[in-house]
C-alpha cells in the first residue's frame, strides 16, 4: 500500500471528525486519506437532505394519526382515554415527552406533547401493540387515503424508514445504502397522506438527485497504486 495522501495536517483533522467512518476501505489509499474528507462532507449533506424529507414524513404522520385518534376517541389527549389499552413502551413515550416538556417549563398540553415525541412513537402506533389493529388501526387508517393495503406492510415501510432516521441521528454512515430507494420510500409514505404533500417534497428537494448523481469516489492515489 502506498503512503497517504493526506498532508499531517489533514490526518489530523480526519482523525479528530473520524471522517474515516464515512468512506469504505476499498476506496481509500490510506486510513488517513484526503479522500475521507471527501466523503465525510458528502455524507452530511445527504444526510441534511435525507433528514429534511424524515422530517416532514414525521409531521404528517403526527398530523394524521392525531386528528384521526382524536376525533374517534373524543379528545386531544386520546391517549388517555379509558377505552384504550396503550402497551406499557407507548405510554412510556408519552410520559417521558411529558417529564422533558415538564423540566423545560412547557405547559403540557396535547399539542406540545404529542410535537415532543419522536417518530418511533407513531411508527409504534401502527404496529401490532395490545390489538392495535382494532383500538388504533381502524380509526386512524381513514388519515392514509392514499393506501389501501393491509397494516403490516405499511409498519414495515415507516419501521425501516424509522432506522434511517436514526441512523442519519446519530451520524452513522448512510452512504453505502440505495439512497435513491430511501427517497422513493419517503416520498411514498408522505403520499399516503397527501400527494400534494408528497409533490411539494419532491419537487422541493433539489439536492438529493444532485448528490447521488456526484457521490465521492475513490482516491486517485488508490487507482493509480493498483493500474
Amino acid at each position: 500500500m502506498s503512503m497517504s495522501c493526506a498532508t499531517t495536517d489533514e490526518a489530523d483533522l480526519i482523525r479528530m471528525i473520524d471522517a474515516g467512518r464515512y468512506a469504505a476501505p476499498e476506496v481509500l489509499c490510506a486510513p488517513y486519506c484526503r479522500q475521507a474528507l471527501v466523503w465525510s462532507d458528502w455524507e452530511t449533506d445527504v444526510s441534511k437532505a435525507m433528514y429534511e424529507m424524515l422530517r416532514t414524513l414525521e409531521n404528517v404522520l403526527r398530523c394524521a394519526i392525531s386528528d384521526r385518534l382524536s376525533a374517534y376517541y373524543g379528545r386531544a389527549d386520546w391517549w388517555n382515554t379509558s377505552r384504550l389499552r396503550l402497551t406499557y413502551g407507548t405510554m412510556s413515550k408519552i410520559e417521558e415527552a411529558e417529564e422533558k416538556l415538564s423540566r423545560a417549563g412547557v405547559p403540557l398540553t396535547p399539542t406540545a406533547i404529542q410535537r415532543e415525541v419522536s417518530l418511533g412513537f407513531w411508527v409504534t402506533l401502527v404496529g401490532r401493540g395490545n390489538d392495535y389493529e382494532t383500538q388504533l388501526w381502524r380509526p386512524m387508517k381513514a388519515g392514509f387515503p392514499g393506501y389501501r393495503g393491509r397494516r403490516e406492510p405499511f409498519y414495515t415501510r415507516l419501521n425501516h424508514l424509522r432506522l434511517l432516521r436514526n441512523k442519519v441521528a446519530h451520524q452513522d454512515r448512510i452512504g453505502g445504502r440505495d439512497l435513491a430507494a430511501d427517497r422513493r420510500s419517503v416520498l411514498t409514505a408522505i403520499g399516503y397522506v397527501s400527494e400534494g404533500v408528497a409533490g411539494r417534497v419532491e419537487t422541493a428537494d433539489t439536492a438529493m438527485p444532485l448528490l447521488l448523481a456526484n457521490r465521492p469516489g475513490a482516491c486517485a492515489q488508490r487507482g493509480e497504486s493498483e493500474s
